[in-house]
């Protein structure tokens, strides 16, 4: 009986050892890229701003450095020069 066992439990570690896995064939993409088409027109230069809800922090800087962080971020010619600023949208009172 225990070899009856054993001979079984040798049969099904090889019959899983030999399964084949097969991998998952990636899509293919297409992209054509044609210059005399119209395509979408540039906004402008942005960033996100997430991560746990940090961009509500800025209010609770005093006025002069709070002005100063914004214009590093926004001001044109200065800075950073930005024209979007995605903000996260939080889940709580403290987002």
């Amino acid at each position: 009986m225990k070899r009856l066992v054993l001979v079984a439990a040798v049969a099904a570690l090889a019959a899983t050892s030999l399964t084949v896995v097969q991998t998952a064939q990636a899509a293919t993409t297409s992209i054509t890229i044609d210059g005399t088409q119209g395509g979408r027109t540039f906004d402008g230069i942005g960033a996100i701003s997430g991560g746990g809800g940090n961009s509500r922090l800025l209010a609770d800087y005093p006025e002069p450095q709070r002005s100063q962080i914004l214009d590093y971020l926004f001001k044109p010619g200065y800075g950073a020069a930005l024209q979007i600023l995605k903000v996260e949208i939080g889940g709580d009172t403290n987002s």
